[in-house]
């Protein structure tokens, strides 16, 4: 009888002991073993790739930042293993997130000479440069930069376009400006310092946004209280 309680203890003890390397250990053990692909995480937030990677039985951490003119800042650009690699279940995923694009210093030009000017914009990698002539009532501003946009005050980001709004002295007869492509909102400033009106827009559907056609044309002569047409691109 005593014997046959050992051997109901022993088969009961087996068999809780089964049941845990089961229903517990097994499934650990099969899970760590398991593999899968880095996803891929580019232009998600931080927060986004974090959630997603831990849906997955990874984990994330932003292992480095840098500058990028594509991916938003606090977005990732890419992962430390890149996507597609395979990889255990609780695999450490770091990601590179972007700063955003970097930031230039502009100089002070105001009222350099235009050549002084742009040799100065070179000097700090400034070279996306748009050159605009607005008339001057002084002879000696002739030549000079007048104002920039954006304003000295402000940084560029690197590759970013500044534009140059260079004195000509102003004369009763001069040659129209090139608007094609500007902003309307820049047009109409250029306009304003010419003094010349502008006719009511007309606006038609296209991918490209901005001043699409002119009239009178880029380069035609025109007086101060000329009438200017646009045709405006958009959505």
């Amino acid at each position: 009888m005593k014997r046959s309680f050992i051997y109901l203890g022993a088969f009961a003890g087996s068999f809780i002991m089964g049941f845990i390397i089961f229903y517990f250990l097994m499934p650990i053990i099969v899970h760590r073993g398991k593999t899968i692909d880095v996803p891929y995480l580019k232009h998600m937030s931080v927060q986004e790739a974090k959630d997603f990677l831990g849906s997955l039985g990874l984990k994330g951490e932003v292992y480095d930042s840098v500058h990028s003119l594509e991916v938003e800042r606090r977005r990732v650009i890419e992962t430390i293993p890149p996507k597609k690699k395979e990889v255990k279940i609780g695999t450490k995923i770091e990601l590179v997130v972007s700063k955003g694009p970097e930031k230039l210093w502009v100089p002070d030009i105001i009222g350099l000479l235009q050549k002084i000017a742009e040799d100065s914009l070179d000097k700090y990698g400034i070279t996306n440069r748009v050159i605009i002539n607005i008339p001057v009532e002084k002879k000696n501003e002739d030549g000079l930069v007048i104002k920039t946009k954006p304003i000295i005050v402000d940084s560029l980001e690197k590759g970013g376009k500044i534009t140059l709004f260079i004195g000509k002295e102003k004369r009763k007869v001069f040659l129209m400006p090139n608007l094609i492509g500007l902003p309307l909102d820049e047009a109409k400033e250029i306009l304003v310092d010419y003094e010349l009106k502008l006719a009511p827009i007309k606006r038609t559907e296209s991918p490209k946004e901005g001043v699409l056609l002119q009239s009178p044309l880029a380069g035609i002569e025109v007086t101060f209280g000329d009438t200017v047409k646009l045709i405006v691109g958009g959505k």
